[in-house]
């Protein structure tokens, strides 16, 4: 069993590695300098659960998380089936992230409609049922389950939302074991926070534990610098995100954005100064004085390493982690 050292958790992003042997060697590295939690989220690269099983057998008792996953891709059976089978390999502390995604994932790889609110909470619901063990008995909402009983026996699946709309917010302030925020500067991360805070009050419970995907880079150059822009000109216009970078400064960009006609042209609308901000671009002292704004906030880090110019964040993960936590 592994014991993580750090308060820091590790995201599986598109950067990481070109192929499996690069992703196997980079959770490696991470396991061996003592991060906490290892997301695996679904893209077009990784795929989180068969990742999952291999990590849960690779590490057994480490901390590991699938997500964010399209919400509108998993049943709550699914995600059961998932947990007891991940629990057998070796996995003991597992939790799922679910979220809205965009519709070019949602609608255009996988022709699925879009995820509600209400949508949401239905899912919620069946992940719950399904974990349970007994017979699912949900007869109203998109995802109902009558009949199943999870054949591995109950299973202890926490769930949390990746959420930036106010209702989604508030729906996970109410429901949601976790929630993730995505590319959010220590300084806009209290009103999203009273938005999940309102919703929890509604419920009469504590906020759920709040972690911020921060896509660090250290000592960026401009090669990094243009990867940056690539990777966020595919967000900046999509719906939750948007608000995002307005809620940061960042809304003539926004607005810039959603007039141009493709997505190169969105690209050069991407400031440095947004990179910096919203995502963590900067030297080991700017990092290091980033993750304790946050800290100070009380939500947790999940850091999502740009490693454009830094092949398999050997030394990323590395200088971070020598900054302990």
């Amino acid at each position: 069993m592994t014991t993580p050292r750090l308060d820091l958790d590790l995201v599986f992003g598109l950067t990481v590695a070109e192929d499996m042997t690069g992703y196997m060697d980079f959770a490696r590295r991470a396991v061996e300098l003592g991060y906490r939690r290892l997301w695996f989220p679904e893209t077009y690269r990784l795929d989180p659960v068969s990742f999952a099983g291999w990590a849960a057998a690779s590490f057994p008792g480490h901390p590991l998380g699938i997500g964010p996953v399209p919400a509108v891709l998993r049943t709550g059976p699914q995600l059961a089936m998932i947990a007891a089978t991940l629990a057998g390999m070796g996995s003991t502390d597992l939790e799922a992230i679910v979220g809205a995604s965009s519709r070019a994932m949602t609608e255009g790889w996988h022709n699925r409609g879009f995820l509600s609110v209400a949508a949401m909470e239905s899912l919620l619901d069946a992940v719950h049922a399904a974990c349970s063990g007994e017979r699912t008995a949900i007869d109203a909402g998109r995802f109902r389950t009558s009949g199943f009983t999870n054949g591995l026996g109950p299973v202890h699946l926490p769930v949390g939302m990746a959420s930036f709309g106010p209702k989604m917010l508030r729906l996970a302030g109410r429901r949601a074991d976790r929630v993730a925020l995505n590319m959010v500067s220590p300084k806009a991360v209290p009103a999203f926070l009273a938005e999940i805070d309102e919703g929890a009050r509604a419920a009469g419970r504590p906020r759920p534990p709040v972690s911020i995907w921060a896509h660090l880079c250290l000592d960026p150059d401009e090669a990094a610098f243009d990867a940056g822009r690539r990777f966020v000109s595919g967000y900046v216009r999509v719906s939750g995100y948007d608000r995002n970078f307005a809620a940061q400064g960042f809304g003539a960009v926004v607005d810039a954005a959603r007039a141009a006609p493709s997505t190169r042209d969105v690209r050069a609308l991407i400031p440095d100064e947004l990179l910096v901000e919203a995502l963590g671009f900067g030297s080991l002292a700017d990092i290091a004085a980033r993750l304790d704004a946050y800290r100070e906030l009380g939500v947790d880090v999940a850091l999502v390493p740009n490693t454009s110019t830094d092949p398999g964040g050997v030394r990323t993960l590395a200088a971070i982690a020598s900054l302990g936590g």
